[in-house]
């Protein structure tokens, strides 16, 4: 059994100093939890911050990159644009170009052309209001092409005759006159041809043959 000779004002005061103890020491721990938060949220922000800047710094190279390929778009733009304004300007016509590259590939070697003279009809031409059809105008015939030409024999020009048949867009090959002649010591053939143009030798809307 224990007896406390203390009188009671010095038992209260130790009762006291304890209880202050106490708090202090919780308070001391409350804030070193609240410093320690308080850290914890600073590091926690500067991770954020870092993140921000490079996600900023990614953002500004991929507007970079969207203004070059808009570059791009803008020259793809003009370049449909200037398309679509050629393809206007040549339909429904006849291209020469094409027209003289596919006698190129279809006369004979052993004969060559001294003249060529083509014409269009007013249905293959752009309607302008003051063009008028040919009298003796055919359906389906936009125009025609004659030929004048020499060959080394008559052979030659009927295989010149069956080729233009062959070409798209040449129709009704017609031979108007072969006759002999010579060039210094050497027989030739001198012809006279012609062939019809019909609607496949017309450009169509989209402008390309």
């Amino acid at each position: 059994m224990r007896i406390n000779l203390l009188p009671s004002e010095i038992r209260e005061r130790q009762r006291a100093r304890r209880r202050t103890a106490a708090a202090a020491v919780v308070g001391l721990l409350v804030l070193a939890a609240v410093g320690a938060f308080y850290f914890l949220q600073q590091v926690r922000l500067s991770n954020v911050e870092d993140e921000l800047e490079e996600q900023q710094a990614v953002n500004a190279e991929l507007r970079q990159d969207i203004a070059e390929l808009q570059r791009f778009a803008d020259l793809e733009a003009e370049l449909l644009a200037t398309r679509g304004l050629l393809d206007e300007l040549l339909k429904n016509q006849v291209l020469w170009s094409g027209v003289l590259r596919d006698v190129s590939l279809v006369i004979p070697g052993t004969s060559w052309l001294t003249a060529l003279e083509g014409s269009v009809t007013a249905e293959a031409a752009p309607a302008t209001g003051d063009v008028q059809a040919a009298p003796d105008a055919q359906p389906g015939i936009v125009g025609q092409i004659s030929f004048t030409g020499t060959a080394f024999d008559h052979r030659t020009v009927a295989l010149w005759l069956a080729r233009l048949e062959d070409v798209g867009g040449f129709i009704n090959p017609w031979l108007s006159s072969s006759q002999k002649s010579e060039i210094g010591t050497t027989e030739v053939v001198d012809f006279n041809s012609s062939v019809d143009l019909s609607e496949d030798a017309v450009t169509p809307p989209g402008g390309r043959r």
